[in-house]
């Protein structure tokens, strides 16, 4: 896994899989990185329902990322 991948920690952003699929479901909700090693990233976000969702993916599959600074 890059390096740069785990500086993400703590980062609000917009994550893209290989499948160019974003892991919120949507480019307007933005998750923050909770934790990441060399094999998965653990990711929080808000649905648009209201409903809030820790979701664990593969680093593996991360094609793009989007950070955004307060």
């Amino acid at each position: 896994m890059s390096d740069m991948l785990k500086g993400l920690k703590g980062c609000c952003c917009s994550i893209k899989n290989d499948e160019e699929e974003y892991l919120t479901g949507s480019p307007d909700i933005v998750c923050e990185v909770l934790d990441i090693d060399d094999e998965w990233i653990k990711i929080y976000y808000t649905d648009k329902t209201g409903c809030r969702i820790v979701k664990v993916e593969r680093t593996e599959t991360i094609w793009g990322v989007k950070i955004f600074q307060a």
